[in-house]
């Protein structure tokens, strides 16, 4: 006769019976060590595939009704957001999708720089991350051409106007390949096939290379050298890192669904011939076009925008090939000042760069201006890395050091009620199924097919909703201790201790 204190819980063999059928032990994916579910900057890889496949579905449904054609594209997105049932939802989860990849993208590469994920054996893995960011950027850059907007057509032109500055014969290359023989249908057409068949399938096959090679060298080890052996223990990949991925799935998409539905995009100017627009790239390029715009580059015409050119494909390529020039000893920040302090700096220029081509739409950039924003950062940041490297000051107390001081009272190691447990994940479910009525609600309010009572019920029961699924996820964190571990581990966010 089995035990009480024997008998698996639902949960469990319902576990066991999806192993047993799809067999998920047994795949090549390898067990992960403890702390890298502790550390959120661990995944930033995994939340830009999310973001991918979430951008690609949600591209698919709109490819349904997109017409790729001057005379049509502005009309089928116009009858997307207005007569399609949800087009409009489906369509700014897309955007945000696909904003939210370049971003994340973004931060894993500055993550990997900072922690020097780029040695031996991984350099090849980090020659195909770049490659992939470069590829998501051109997806950003065909992308904006689609709806045909004249702000879009403009800005493409600028991009198209960078190309013709390179040298032959890549210059005439690269043109005939993007823009074909210079008709806008060809050139529509050509960024409907790049945006929705090439650049994909690429970034496809290079994350199956990357995956391939984070399989079998694992993930990157921490730089701090005092980590716990409870934290260093492997986690096998399934069924606990696969619920942590569900999980990251989770919190993405209701994420994306409430920037979606709460800051819908609008729709611009449509591209009419003859007509000038002033060229305004998106975001993740505004840093590339107030650089072209500065006084300076204009004095020096031609050979200026060559400079410019020229500066960017020689950063790119200093990028890509860092494994192999980077051949500082340590690996710790606090050692390599210099190493941070460009990081730094190149995150300090692309905002200031950004903000500047935003606060001047329509003129050019003075040379005063840009100069300062060059060179005020790049004064202090660095100077502030040679007073470290001279050991002339202690870095601060930072925030996780002081929540890693904290003294917790030591969990309960008992095992929860099984009926505890099972309320837990009922309750969960509930609250996710009112977060999903407080969207349609406030969808609704937004289209104003319903009052605006509804909508402050909308927020309210948002408001809940979201309270009450964290309060379940931190009670069950607290009874086995996660809280705990947690608060310890922040120090090690980032490499410090």
């Amino acid at each position: 006769m089995i035990k009480l204190s024997e008998k698996k819980s639902l949960i469990d063999r319902f576990t066991e019976w999806l192993d047993e059928n799809f067999g998920f032990t047994k795949t090549i994916l390898r067990p992960a060590p403890e702390y890298s579910l502790r550390n959120p900057s661990y995944w930033l890889g995994a939340i830009a595939v999310i973001a991918f496949f979430t951008a690609g579905i949600a591209g698919i449904i709109l490819l349904q009704y997109y017409e790729p054609h001057p005379d049509t594209a502005w009309e089928s997105v116009s009858r997307i957001i207005t007569e399609v049932p949800y087009g409009n939802l489906i369509r700014n989860i897309h955007i945000y999708s696909a904003f939210s990849m370049i971003f994340v993208t973004f931060l894993h590469f500055m993550r990997n720089y900072f922690v020097v994920a780029y040695r031996r054996p991984r350099e090849l893995m980090w020659i195909v991350g770049m490659l992939m960011g470069l590829a998501t950027l051109m997806m950003g850059f065909t992308g904006y051409l689609l709806p045909w907007y004249a702000l879009s057509y403009a800005a493409v032109g600028f991009g198209i106007t960078i190309i013709k500055h390179l040298p032959q014969p890549l210059s005439g290359f690269l043109e005939y390949v993007i823009s074909g023989y210079g008709t806008d249908v060809e050139l529509l057409r050509r960024f409907y096939a790049f945006h929705t068949v090439l650049l994909p399938a690429v970034i496809i096959i290079l994350l199956a290379i990357k995956l391939h090679i984070f399989e079998v060298h694992g993930i990157t080890e921490p730089l701090s050298k005092d980590i716990p052996e409870e934290e260093k223990k492997l986690i096998p990949w399934f069924p606990n890192i696969f619920l942590y991925f569900i999980i990251l799935v989770c919190v993405y998409v209701a994420s994306i669904l409430t920037a979606s539905i709460i800051y819908p995009f609008g729709i611009h100017e449509k591209y009419t011939p003859g007509v000038v627009t002033i060229p305004m790239p998106e975001w993740y390029f505004m840093w590339t076009y107030a650089i072209a715009k500065t006084e300076f580059i204009e004095v020096l015409g031609e050979t200026g925008f060559k400079v410019f050119i020229a500066t960017i494909v020689i950063i790119t390529l200093i990028f890509i090939f860092l494994p192999f020039i980077d051949r500082w000893k340590d690996k710790h920040p606090s050692q390599r000042p210099f190493f941070i302090a460009i990081g730094v700096w190149i995150t300090i220029q692309i905002s200031l760069m950004t903000y500047l081509a935003w606060a001047t739409a329509g003129s050019y950039i003075p040379s005063d201006t840009a100069a300062l924003s060059i060179v005020i950062p790049t004064i202090i940041i660095f100077i502030a890395a040679y007073v470290y490297r001279l050991k002339l000051v202690k870095p601060p107390e930072l925030v996780w050091e002081k929540f890693s001081k904290l003294k917790l009272t030591k969990p309960d190691k008992t095992s929860g009620n099984s009926r505890e447990s099972v309320w837990a994940v009922i309750k969960f479910l509930l609250t996710t199924i009112c977060a999903g009525l407080s969207f349609n609600i406030i969808y609704g309010s937004l289209n104003e097919s319903l009052s605006f009572g509804w909508f402050i019920l909308g927020l309210a029961l948002l408001a809940f909703s979201t309270i009450e699924s964290f309060k379940v996820i931190y009670v069950a964190d607290l009874k086995i201790g996660n809280v705990g571990r947690r608060l310890r581990s922040f120090e090690r966010w980032f490499g410090v201790g």
